[in-house]
């Protein structure tokens, strides 16, 4: 179960709970209020006696309930009140009641007791009762109705006046579910009816019921001891702060307060009633380090019901369950999540469908998006006016786009599927000097077909240059795609930066004469396909030409140093390549599906293990018409694992080896720091183009150490002390040394050390490193602090 929960929080949206209803089902709705104030009860527990199902209040006190024609009993509960009971006879249509509770007089919020606080006796019987839980539950299924609210300070849906949240709506979700659970951990998920705002290109709101009675909670890669775990008593100090009651049975309110602020843990409030000592209510808040990158805060609210199987056993299952969560972005998009699901029934240890439980464990219905008719009747949380008018004034939104421009973080949109970026439009090097460019990028409904062109012109070298890049996916499953691409461009030696690189390598070319990179030109084309036969085996084949030469400074304008020179552009070994390679890809981690309804599938990786890559390539005189014939051999394995909060290591390996003639522009390299702003697992101190050669061998190991240093210190312990080692080694041939056009390089002596620390999560997008080499020292190479970003 606990693999689930990790799943549901690290999926591209977040996950709520649905409730799956019978067609022929009438709605009881009504209030719930204070008999003595007069005041609405919120989140109320509405339960039918004789067939396990309910629902609960929304956050005004205003329920709807789901019933058959027929008499039925109804109770209505709520912690510190009696419940009320009622005779419901529905007999075709809907009906409407407001219910009054009265409080139970039963309250005490602070008792000092001398000793061990009796909390702890309290614990230590709620935890056997989670074993005979635990060990009574085999499997259970359960009808579920979920909404989720994602504010945003960049929503175009401003808040009401009279909200208390300060962030407008960015997009709303809602679903009707129904799942299935079985021991050990399988589970499957069913969405019968699904809703969203039209901005929401795929989305559906899944459960995300955290089982507190588990030892452990996984967030996301975060894992945090539950409440309620064995060894509870080592992370967490408990006190008994109040009593309550429902009816008769006295309800125990403890404290929760988290050990360390270090390693992940919860704080906050549980509920435990007497006598049974079962969970009746949950309000826990992780602490920051429990918190994923971008989270500062994750709030979890629930209350049970009771439940029996047909052999009598009773379990106390979550019925109502909130999540609240705030964070950020960059460091100006902040954003918060409010997550509401209903458990209207259950069946505890009933038999399951046949064959229920297969590779997808998460399957929307192909009819799942219904229209505002069928919500009116089947939504078991009301729409609030504010949430109505975000639904109408998004869809009218997203309607307008697809006929207008629209500037945003992205780009340019103009309608739904075509973009440009400006930070492309203009750039500046020793080559091109000034360099306009025009892009437009087309990208269909979940990328099915993606078009990514170009077309520049450089003032100082005059020469145009385009490049067309095309990508089809051609199976639903996501196994099979084909690509092309055509181009006439400057490349850089080595790999091309990304995009925020080229800005800041613009940058400091244009006011401070300082070009990062080394350039030549390349005309060619390339055609590419890759196959999954199996989840864990993908194999690719490509075939590409490209007519390479040498590139020549052309400028040495700059704005603050024109009294100096751009350093020369190196040459290259004019060639004609053409070249053919096969790759493959080894993964051997275990898989489930989401199968969306709609004709496409996604996958979800489940474990860690490992990740191998290897391929060839082979440029040839006779049958390929190359002007040099060589063959290059790679493969790379990469992981990662979380051992503990502390213990957090990744790595790759990489290899190389070229045989044959082969020219400067293809020698191996360390992908290395430049620029501004860097990928985080580049080496840091190696300079641009330092080391090349015919033979690679790197390794790159990281280690994130979380919070353990500042994790009690304000402002810092939002950051993570992140340790890195890097080594490798590059040996370069005589003959290749001989036949390269420029020869201002080497080979690394002997094996290439360095190490260092980084600070991450600034921002929570920002890290910054500081780089030490170990050998191979170089005067002002020996010592670098490098900034990087998540995703480049």
């Amino acid at each position: 179960m606990r693999s689930i929960l990790r799943l549901f929080f690290t999926i591209s949206t977040i996950f709520v709970f649905t409730s799956f209803l019978h067609s022929q089902t009438h709605n009881i709705t009504g209030n719930i209020y204070d008999l003595k104030t007069n005041e609405p009860i919120p989140f109320a527990t509405v339960k039918v006696i004789d067939n396990n199902s309910g629902t609960t209040s929304d956050e005004n006190g205003y329920y709807i309930l789901k019933i058959d024609n027929g008499l039925h009993k109804v109770v209505v509960s709520y912690i510190g009140y009696f419940s009320d009971t009622a005779l419901i006879n529905i007999e075709g249509n809907d009906a409407q009641r407001d219910i009054y509770l009265t409080p139970s007089e039963i309250l005490i919020e602070e008792i000092t007791i001398a000793g061990e606080d009796p909390a702890y006796e309290i614990i230590r019987r709620a935890i056997q009762y989670k074993k005979q839980f635990q060990k009574n539950l085999e499997q259970y299924e359960y009808d579920a109705y979920s909404k989720f609210v994602l504010r945003s300070n960049q929503g175009s849906v401003q808040p009401e006046i009279t909200s208390d949240n300060k962030y407008g709506i960015l997009a709303i979700l809602e679903s009707q579910t129904k799942g299935y659970f079985k021991k050990p951990d399988f589970y499957k998920e069913v969405v019968v009816a699904k809703k969203e705002t039209a901005n929401t290109t795929r989305g559906v709101a899944l459960p995300f019921i955290v089982n507190f009675y588990d030892e452990d909670i996984e967030l996301g890669e975060t894992s945090i001891p539950g409440p309620l775990s064995d060894d509870a008593f080592g992370s967490y100090d408990y006190k008994l702060i109040g009593t309550t009651s429902i009816d008769s049975l006295l309800i125990y309110k403890i404290q929760v307060t988290n050990q360390s602020n270090l390693v992940p843990q919860f704080f906050g409030e549980i509920y435990i009633s007497d006598s049974v000592f079962a969970l009746m209510k949950v309000d826990l808040t992780t602490n920051n380090a429990a918190n994923i990158r971008g989270i500062t805060e994750v709030n979890f609210r629930q209350k049970f019901s009771n439940y029996t199987d047909s052999k009598k056993n009773e379990f106390w299952m979550p019925t109502d369950n909130q999540i609240f969560a705030n964070g950020s972005f960059a460091g100006f998009i902040n954003f918060n999540a409010e997550v509401y699901s209903v458990v209207s029934s259950y069946k505890m240890n009933e038999p399951l469908p046949r064959n229920i439980f297969d590779e997808y464990i998460i399957k929307v219905m192909p009819d799942a998006n219904k229209d505002s008719a069928y919500w009116a009747q089947n939504q078991l949380i009301k729409n609030s006016t504010e949430e109505n008018k975000a639904y109408e004034k998004i869809e009218n939104d997203e309607k307008k786009k697809e006929k207008e421009f629209n500037f945003g973080l992205g780009g340019i949109k103009l309608g739904k599927y075509i973009s440009s970026n400006p930070l492309n439009y203009y750039h500046f090097n020793r080559v091109e000097g000034n360099y306009l460019q025009l892009d437009a990028n087309y990208r269909n409904k979940f990328g099915k077909d993606v078009l990514d062109t170009y077309f520049g012109y450089g003032f100082s070298d005059k020469k145009a240059k385009y490049e067309v890049n095309y990508t089809k996916r051609l199976l639903r499953d996501r196994s099979l795609f084909v690509s092309a691409s055509f181009f006439d461009k400057l490349k850089t030696l080595s790999a091309d930066p990304p995009g925020i690189s080229e800005f800041t390598n613009t940058v400091s070319s244009l006011f401070f004469k300082t070009d990062y990179y080394d350039y030549y030109y390349a005309n060619g084309y390339r055609f590419g396909i890759s196959y999954s036969f199996l989840p864990q085996i993908r194999t690719g084949i490509s075939l590409g030409q490209e007519k390479q030469q040498t590139a020549y400074k052309n400028t040495n304008f700059s704005i603050f140093k024109s009294d100096q020179d751009f350093k020369e552009n190196p040459p290259i070994n004019d060639a004609f390549t053409r070249k053919i390679g096969v790759n493959f890809r080894v993964d051997p981690n275990k898989f489930k599906f989401i199968d969306w309804g709609d004709g496409d599938i996604s996958r979800i990786r489940m474990t860690r293990f490992p990740i191998l890559r290897f391929g060839m390539d082979y440029s040839g005189k006779d049958f390929l018409k190359s002007t040099y014939e060589f063959r290059k051999f790679y493969a790379s394995l990469t992981g990662s694992a979380k051992i503990n909060v502390f213990f957090n290591p990744s790595f790759r390996i990489t290899g190389e080896y070229l045989t044959g003639d082969v020219p400067f522009q293809e020698l191996s390299y360390f992908n290395t720091s430049t620029g501004v702003l860097n990928a985080e697992d580049d080496f840091k101190t190696p300079a641009y183009q330092e080391f090349l050669g015919d033979k690679l061998y790197s390794i790159n190991i990281e280690n994130d150490f979380g919070k353990i240093l500042w994790g009690n210190i304000p402002v810092l312990k939002e950051f993570d002390l992140i340790g890195f080692y890097n080594a490798g080694r590059i040996d370069i041939s005589d003959a290749n040394k001989q036949l390269a056009a420029y020869k201002n390089f080497s080979g690394t002596d002997g094996i290439f050390q360095e190490a260092g620390f980084g600070i991450g999560s600034i921002l929570g997008v920002f890290r910054v490193d500081f780089a030490w080499r170990l050998n191979n020292f170089r005067s002002g190479e020996n010592f670098k602090i490098v900034l990087s970003s998540l995703g480049l």
